[in-house]
């Protein structure tokens, strides 16, 4: 049976768990043939599975609260990091006293940005300054977060700690890493898989293997690295290199085994989000996600 398998943006180490499996075969041993997909959109792997149009998504939790999406069922998290905002130094002093910092997202508008100028906010009163709003502009520019930064932006907004902030450091850019637990936000810097309420009703075996096969190879990155960085360079065919080799060092002991449905896992999420304004999901549409 040949698979899809959307991820959020570009193929990297956060995808080792799928990866695994692929290069060591266990999905044509299970009667598989999963092939991953890279959009073109941040968001178009959650539409077309929540279309029917292919059978699996990976993309952060937050997406599961920042719109409706009627027929996404959330089926577990394999990989689950601290994120939120690099900011440069300069541009923290700047905010603090009154000035405006711009900042590079990958999907700028609505929720998004909200939360993005809520850590803010919060990371500025624990410094005694107050913040307002429009001190802070957004712009949609990818997901190439150090190339906006050398290009003169402040800051980008949805970094990962084991991908952005591994960078920021090896290239020694003078920044702060914001993250939201650093502000009382709840986390969800985390990759969960998501499939179709028809293709879950359908076909609940081959789900379940998914699943399965996805949380082994999380096993097999967190015990041996050394074999997830094997892995990583076959299948991507690039060359090593030691950022990346730290961006697996990091990333591996980060995967989560096993993947289990848990409406529980996000749930403070939800309810914090919910309680600020900024979920478009109500509980009842919560719910629906792991029904």
């Amino acid at each position: 049976m040949k698979l899809q398998l959307s991820l959020e943006w570009f193929l990297n180490p956060d995808h080792l768990p799928l990866i695994a499996g692929i290069e060591l075969g266990w999905y044509r041993d299970a009667g598989l043939d999963l092939a991953l997909q890279v959009p073109d959109d941040h968001y178009d792997g959650l539409a077309a599975v929540a279309a029917g149009e292919i059978a699996f998504a990976c993309n952060e939790p937050l997406h599961m609260i920042d719109a409706d999406r009627p027929g996404l069922r959330a089926l577990g998290c394999f990989f689950e990091t601290d994120g939120g905002i690099v900011l440069q130094r300069a541009a923290g002093t700047r905010l603090l006293e009154g000035g405006e910092v711009r900042l590079a997202s990958p999907v700028a508008g609505g929720v998004t940005d909200a939360i993005a100028v809520e850590i803010l906010a919060r990371w500025c009163t624990a410094r005694g300054a107050a913040v307002d709003p429009a001190q802070v502009r957004i712009e949609s520019a990818g997901f190439e977060h150090l190339a906006n930064l050398r290009a003169g932006f402040d800051g980008a907004w949805l970094c990962f700690a084991n991908f952005e902030g591994v960078e920021a450091r090896q290239a020694g850019l003078d920044t702060d890493f914001i993250t939201t637990d650093d502000v009382g936000l709840a986390n969800f810097s985390a990759l969960e898989l998501f499939t179709s309420q028809g293709f879950l009703a359908e076909h609940p075996e081959v789900v379940a293997t998914v699943t399965r096969l996805i949380g082994q190879g999380a096993r097999l990155c967190r015990e041996d690295p050394g074999q997830a960085a094997a892995l990583w360079y076959a299948y991507s065919g690039t060359t090593p290199t030691p950022l990346v080799d730290a961006i697996i060092a990091d990333t591996c002991p980060r995967l989560i085994d096993p993947v289990v449905r848990d409406a529980t896992r996000w749930h403070a999420m939800w309810a914090q989000f919910d309680r600020l304004g900024l979920s478009q999901v109500d509980r009842d549409g919560y719910a629906a996600l792991y029904a």
